[in-house]
């Protein structure tokens, strides 16, 4: 059996694919939201955080033979627990790596985390639209706080991620839920409408809407901060069927 970590758009495809190689798929997502495109019937889903512990103990329960690491590019914790997972199981472990869509000219200034992006935002002295999801909002708000500029979050229109912004501090008319992947139309009329200096965004590829995000800023003559994905554990494949030819 191959245990698929994953939650991304590519989580189905790639669980398809692996079925019709005729391996048994058990794949863990850590929320239970629905994914984006079908999975087959056969395989099996289970929910919830898992750290390396708990993922070891899977492997050896469930009989496992290989590990699919299919998650956000930016889930570093849930890779690195996984391939230590791997290591300490003496198993195989593969990972698809979603192809980067950030244009670095030299107008987007590139930054290695959430710390050291929040400084730089703010240094512009405009105000701020975050694309960066729920998890590290906390350092944006409190240098927005400091030196008193607007900010506003764009988060998916969960609960869960509604509740962590105003966790994080974040005002109730400072955030904006949705779900993505945004066109660049969209992107330029929330941009206008907060009157946005400066966009923050992750690397999330193509398919998580950065050009669309990064092309909207440019026109509107935004500042760009790109906070760099996290370094991988081991090299990915940038293909579903080089994931799978190797598995083969």
């Amino acid at each position: 059996m191959i245990l698929l970590f994953g939650g991304t758009s590519e989580t189905a495809p790639i669980a398809r694919a692996l079925v019709a190689e005729n391996h048994r798929v058990l794949l863990s997502t850590a929320t239970t939201l629905p994914l984006r495109d079908t999975i087959p019937d056969t395989v099996e889903r289970i929910t919830g955080m898992m750290d390396e512990e708990a993922m070891a103990a899977l492997i050896r329960k469930r009989q496992i033979h290989a590990v699919v690491d299919a998650t956000h590019p930016y889930a570093a914790a849930v890779s690195e627990n996984a391939w230590r997972a791997c290591r300490r199981m003496k198993i195989l472990y593969l990972t698809y790596s979603r192809p980067g869509a950030v244009d670095y000219g030299p107008d987007i200034h590139r930054v290695a985390n959430h710390e050291v992006g929040a400084v730089q935002a703010f240094a512009f002295g405009r105000p701020v639209l975050l694309t960066i999801g729920v998890r590290n909002l906390r350092p944006y708000v409190t240098e927005a706080r400091k030196q008193n500029i607007p900010i506003v979050a764009r988060v998916l229109d969960f609960p869960s991620s509604l509740a962590a912004s105003l966790e994080a501090g974040l005002a109730r008319e400072e955030t904006v839920a949705g779900s993505g992947p945004f066109s660049e139309t969209q992107n330029l009329e929330l941009i206008k409408k907060h009157d946005i200096g400066v966009l923050v965004t992750k690397d999330s590829g193509k398919v998580g809407g950065v050009e669309n995000k990064i092309t909207a800023a440019r026109r509107a003559g935004c500042n760009i901060v790109a906070i760099e994905r996290p370094k991988m554990c081991q090299k990915g494949f940038s293909t579903i069927a080089e994931l799978v030819a190797a598995i083969r």
